[in-house]
């Protein structure tokens, strides 16, 4: 009976063992990675160099690459069709998706980010119409027409606002000596903290109407927040409830003299919206404040931008600093200048007090340093003088228009023969206006 007792506790056991084990496999069955994150640059490169016309084998440093096959890409049924091959140079993941020939053909899809890379299959024989478009609005064709080449980067987008973008290929026209397909698709690149996502995705976000608050002591005043999704619940919560209190509809509610942060949430997520209260003693001859003209502000790499403090009484003296130096820095007229890519929060402060208002810089890399724009620029004499420049170029010349006055020159470098170079300066005061045209 012993025996039989121990038989079955083992059995048990074992049966219990496996259960587990099974149950962790298809735990880890569902962690599925379906992209590819990119490890090097193209040619070992310090920074991102691939550009429109190159092979690229595999997703630059900061993006990821999902595979033409991806449930999220949606291909016009019935005009598409999956080509595979073992042959060298093989496709990404040798395969691609084919549009047929002889049929116009649509591919679509959303993702969140900021920047795509399109990667196809190149032929002599592709279609030259196949026209992307992001959110509705034309940038141009799949460069997928011309000598054969595997893993192609056809298109190129970068510098969209970080959100949802919805992306179209639309193969309008079929080459007469077209063989068997229009197209080939063979990968998507994005962000490597974006996704491909399904029509209708939503970002969650929370923003409050006011990042400063100033009451008097009893005094109430209600601050808004505006969330997406649309209706999702916001909680409030005061960092001290002894100096100001918040209640589930936020409106906030002067104890005594102090200063405290009210923070909204958004239920569920970690994500937060803060507002600075500052209570003041009722009675108080003059009310101190600070505000800023903006809470937020986005720049590029080098550039630069100013903040203007609104300060009560107007003789109170501001204090500006930085959050962190290495990103954004700030001198005591305000005039912010980008150093490197990332987030800051610059603040103004009045002397000898606590009373403050902030504004979050976000700094970006330049669009494409590779990419180019017309700068054509309008003399007040009536002349134009248009350039071919880089981003580099057009960005410093931003700055120094925004800055410069008088006869301060900007020069461009051109290349006119027979002479190895031809520099051209323009007088600030000589400009009536001036137009970028990006390609």
């Amino acid at each position: 009976m012993i025996n039989l007792f121990k038989k079955g506790f083992i059995y048990l056991t074992l049966m219990v063992l496996v259960l587990v084990s099974v149950n962790v496999e298809s735990a880890l069955a569902t962690e599925v990675v379906d992209y590819e994150e990119g490890v090097t640059n193209l040619n070992n490169t310090p920074e991102n160099s691939a550009v429109v016309g190159d092979v690229l084998k595999s997703p630059e440093i900061g993006w990821k690459r999902y595979d033409d096959n991806h449930k999220k890409l949606i291909y016009e049924k019935g005009k598409w069709v999956r080509y595979t091959t073992n042959a060298a140079p093989a496709d990404y993941k040798k395969g691609s998706m084919g549009a047929k020939k002889n049929v116009t053909a649509k591919l679509e899809f959303w993702f969140l980010g900021s920047k795509i890379n399109i990667i196809t299959n190149r032929e002599p024989t592709y279609t030259k119409n196949a026209l992307v478009k992001i959110d509705g609005i034309d940038q141009g064709n799949l460069m997928s027409n011309g000598t054969a080449q595997a893993q192609t980067l056809a298109f190129k987008k970068e510098g969209l606002a970080f959100g949802i973008h919805k992306v179209e290929v639309l193969i309008t026209n079929t080459p007469s000596n077209v063989n068997t397909y229009n197209l080939r698709i063979d990968a998507i690149d994005i962000d490597s903290d974006g996704s491909l996502v399904d029509e209708g995705f939503i970002e969650n976000s929370i923003t409050l109407d006011k990042n400063n608050l100033e009451l008097l002591e009893g005094d109430s005043e209600k601050l808004t927040a505006t969330v997406i999704p649309d209706g999702t619940n916001v909680i409030w919560t005061s960092s001290d409830e002894s100096i100001a209190t918040v209640d589930l509809d936020g409106n906030v509610t002067a104890i005594k003299e102090g200063i405290i942060t009210v923070t909204a949430q958004l239920a569920n997520t970690n994500l937060t919206a803060n507002c600075i209260v500052t209570v003041k003693k009722q009675g108080s001859l003059e009310t101190e404040s600070i505000t800023l003209d903006r809470n937020a502000l986005e720049l590029l790499e080098g550039s630069k931008d100013k903040l203007t403090a609104t300060v009560s009484p107007d003789t109170a003296k501001v204090i500006w600093t930085s959050s962190d130096d290495s990103i954004a820095t700030v001198d005591q007229d305000g005039n912010v200048t980008a150093i490197r890519e990332g987030t800051a929060i610059i603040t103004a402060k009045i002397e000898n007090t606590e009373i403050a208002a902030s504004s979050t810089v976000i700094v970006k890399k330049p669009i494409n340093e590779t990419s180019s724009a017309i700068l054509s620029i309008t003399l007040v004499n009536g002349i134009t003088k248009e350039y071919d420049v880089t981003n580099t170029v057009l960005n410093n010349y931003l700055n120094w228009f925004e800055s410069a006055q008088g006869t301060s020159t900007f020069k461009f470098i051109k290349t006119i023969s027979p002479y190895k170079k031809v520099t051209e300066y323009i007088v600030h005061d000589k400009i009536a206006s001036f137009e970028v045209r990006e390609y």
